[in-house]
């Protein structure tokens, strides 16, 4: 029985991406409006809200696939149609990554519940490009964690904290973070390979 992508998947690769796209036009019309010595003022605003909206999207897109994944799993447990919905937000409630960041502590925490364990390391037996390896000194896994902390210290106004992952080599600007959407879209794809994998293993059935 072949994979096939999940309706999160794709709304994450069509709608949600869209609607991150939509930022990177604003800033480059104000580009074209200010030019490219524009002051930090007009720029790096929309550059910090284009960060936080990349990591708001994609947790959007780990919602919903939890969200299906844990409907799945009750409905082919076989219980009454009545108790599908009582189950299901039963398995959702109080998650993670609805409290907080979809970090990876929290993706682990949260699809655990659905039986899945492991996902972190499982994710990278799919996406190739999850660790380091001798041709790139960082995989898909650290630029996102790179993300979640700039996230973090952009949304609660921590500017020492920015200041210092700047000097790592995180920027808050919308370049830095276009140059990790590739990977966002490699880890998208493989954790929902991973969760329709878990499914079906469980069930011999199609998961979706």
């Amino acid at each position: 029985m072949p994979y096939s992508p999940s309706i999160p998947l794709t709304r994450w690769l069509t709608v949600r991406r869209a609607d991150i796209d939509t930022l990177a036009k604003a800033h480059a019309y104000i580009g074209e409006v200010d030019g490219p010595g524009r002051p930090l003022s007009t720029g790096r605003p929309v550059g910090r809200a284009y960060v936080l909206h990349v990591v708001a999207e994609f947790q959007g897109f780990v919602r919903d696939l939890h969200d299906l994944a844990a409907q799945r799993l009750v409905e082919l447990a076989g219980p009454k149609t009545p108790f599908v919905s009582l189950l299901s937000e039963a398995a959702t409630a109080n998650r993670s990554i609805d409290r907080g960041n979809a970090d990876l502590r929290s993706i682990r925490l949260d699809f655990r519940r659905v039986g899945l364990v492991n996902v972190v390391s499982k994710i990278g037996s799919v996406n190739r490009q999850w660790s380091p390896s001798a041709t790139r000194k960082r995989g898909d896994q650290a630029n996102y964690g790179d993300l979640i902390e700039l996230r973090n210290a952009l949304a609660h106004g921590n500017q020492n904290q920015v200041d210092a992952l700047r000097a790592k080599g995180s920027s808050d600007t919308v370049s830095w973070a276009r140059q990790r959407l590739p990977g966002l879209d490699r880890t998208a794809r493989a954790l929902d390979k991973v969760v329709w994998d878990h499914l079906h293993s469980i069930s011999g059935e199609e998961p979706w």
